[in-house]
C-alpha cells in the first residue's frame, strides 16, 4: 500500500484525511444551520457559493506560487490560517450575523484553494507519474469516500448533540493535525524555475498565469477535458444546494437524514476508488468519461424526482460510484499530462475554471429551486448532464496516450526530493 510504503505520502493523506473529515461535519451543518435560521433555500445556496468563489479570484496568484515557493511550507501556512478563520462562525447565532458566515466561509475556501495547488503538485513528486500515480490518487479517492461515509452522517449527528458551535470547533482542530503531519514529511523540492520566472514573481505574475493558461489551453486532451468537467460540475452545483431543502422539504427529514445519505454517497466513493482505477489504467478516455456522466443523469433523477427516503439513499449512493470514477479520471490526466514546473499553475487554472462552472451552478440552482417547481429544476440540470456526456463523445479522444508513450520531447520532467 502506498500509504504505507511511502511515509511522505501516507503523510499528506492523513493530513488531508483529517481536515476534510473536519470540512464534511461542516458540510451538514451550515446548510441546516442557514436553513434552519431563515427558512430559505436560497440563503443555504449562497452559503455554497461562498465556499466555492473564492477558487475564481485566488486559483491563478495560488498556481504561481505552488510553482515557486515551498510546497509543503504553502500547506502548512494555509491550515494554520484555516484554523483561526473557521472559528469566526461561533458567533453566527441569527440571520442578521449572515453576512459574518458568509465571510467566514470565503475567507476559508480562499486559503483552502492556495493549499489544493500545492498539494496536488507535490503528489507526483513524491510518487512519481507512474504506476504509483494512480494508486495515489486511488488512495485520494478513498479518503473522500471514508470522508462522505463518516463525515456526513457524524455531523448530523453531532449537529444534535454538541450543536453549531462544537462542530466549528472540530473542524479548527482538524487543521491544526494536518498542519503537524504536513511538517512531518520534510522539504520536498521541484526543479528549478524557468530563467523568465526567477525575477520577481510579483512582476511576472500575470506572463505567468498566461503560460499555464495557455498550456492548459493548447494540450488538447486537457482541454477537452476541462469543457467536459465544467459541464458535470456545474450541474453538479446546482443539484447540491437542492439537496437540503428536498430533504427537509420535501422528504421531512432532517440534518441527520441528510449526513445518512451523503454517507451512502460516501460508499459509492469507496467503490469508485477501484472502478477509477481500472479505468484511468486502460488508457481509455472517451467511453470511460460518456458511461460516467450517463450514470451520473440517470442516479441523479432517481434521487430528485422519486419522492422517497429509501429511493434517495440507494441512488445517491450510487451516484457516487461513476462520480468519483469521473474525479478521479481528470485528476490523473492533468498531473500526468502536465510537466513538474507548470503542475501548480495549470492545475490552478483548471482548477478556477471547474469553480467557476461550480459557481454558477450553485447560483443558478438556488435561484431556481427558490421561484421554480423543483421537477422543471431538476429535469433542467439533467439536461445539462446529457449535454456533458455528448460533448465528452465528440471531443474526448478514444485512448490517451500512457506514460510511456508520451514522445521524449514532451515528456514532463522528473521532480528531485529534497532532504527530509
Amino acid at each position: 500500500m502506498i500509504v504505507l510504503k511511502n511515509r511522505r505520502f501516507g503523510l499528506l493523506w492523513g493530513s488531508q484525511l483529517l481536515s476534510n473529515l473536519g470540512n464534511w461535519l461542516m458540510i451538514v451543518a451550515v446548510p441546516v444551520h442557514v436553513y434552519a435560521m431563515t427558512g430559505s433555500t436560497m440563503s443555504s445556496g449562497f452559503a455554497f457559493v461562498a465556499q466555492t468563489l473564492p477558487a475564481i479570484a485566488f486559483a491563478p496568484l495560488a498556481g504561481v506560487l505552488a510553482d515557486r515557493w515551498d510546497r509543503r511550507l504553502i500547506m502548512i501556512s494555509a491550515d494554520a490560517l484555516r484554523m483561526v478563520i473557521v472559528l469566526a462562525l461561533i458567533l453566527v447565532n441569527d440571520p442578521s450575523m449572515l453576512w459574518l458566515l458568509y465571510a467566514a466561509m470565503f475567507g476559508e475556501s480562499a486559503i483552502g484553494h492556495f493549499f489544493q495547488p500545492a498539494a496536488r503538485a507535490v503528489v507526483p513528486a513524491i510518487v512519481g507519474r507512474g504506476a504509483d500515480l494512480e494508486a495515489a490518487n486511488s488512495w485520494n479517492t478513498i479518503a473522500s469516500g471514508v470522508v462522505r461515509l463518516v463525515g456526513a452522517p457524524v455531523g448530523g449527528a453531532l449537529y444534535a448533540l454538541v450543536g453549531f458551535d462544537g462542530l466549528v470547533v472540530m473542524d479548527s482542530v482538524t487543521y491544526l493535525v494536518s498542519a503537524v503531519l504536513i511538517f512531518g514529511m520534510g522539504r520536498v523540492s521541484v526543479e528549478a524555475p524557468p530563467e523568465h520566472m526567477s525575477s520577481s514573481w510579483l512582476a511576472g505574475f500575470w506572463p505567468q498565469v498566461r503560460e499555464g493558461l495557455a498550456f492548459l489551453i493548447g494540450h488538447p486532451v486537457l482541454r477537452a477535458t476541462l469543457v467536459v468537467s465544467g459541464l458535470f460540475l456545474l450541474a453538479n452545483a446546482a443539484l447540491n444546494v437542492l439537496l437540503v431543502p428536498y430533504v427537509i422539504g420535501v422528504l421531512g427529514g432532517d440534518a441527520s437524514d441528510v449526513g445518512v445519505l451523503m454517507a451512502a454517497l460516501g460508499g459509492g466513493f469507496l467503490a469508485s476508488a477501484y472502478v477509477g482505477n481500472v479505468l484511468s489504467r486502460s488508457g481509455r478516455l472517451r467511453l470511460p468519461f460518456t458511461g460516467c456522466l450517463l450514470a451520473i443523469a440517470v442516479c441523479f433523477a432517481g434521487l430528485f424526482l422519486i419522492h422517497h427516503f429509501t429511493a434517495a439513499l440507494v441512488f445517491i449512493g450510487l451516484a457516487g460510484l461513476p462520480g468519483g470514477s469521473l474525479l478521479m479520471l481528470v485528476q490523473v490526466q492533468v498531473q500526468r499530462q502536465t510537466p513538474d514546473q507548470q503542475l501548480g499553475r495549470a492545475s490552478s487554472a483548471f482548477s478556477a475554471v471547474e469553480m467557476a462552472a461550480t459557481v454558477a451552478g450553485g447560483a443558478i440552482g438556488s435561484v431556481a429551486g427558490q421561484h421554480l417547481s423543483l421537477t422543471l429544476t431538476v429535469w433542467l440540470v439533467i439536461v445539462v448532464l446529457a449535454i456533458s456526456a455528448g460533448t465528452a463523445a465528440l471531443l474526448l479522444p478514444p485512448r490517451v496516450v500512457t506514460q510511456t508513450e508520451v514522445p521524449t520531447a514532451r515528456a514532463p520532467a522528473t521532480a528531485r526530493e529534497g532532504a527530509s
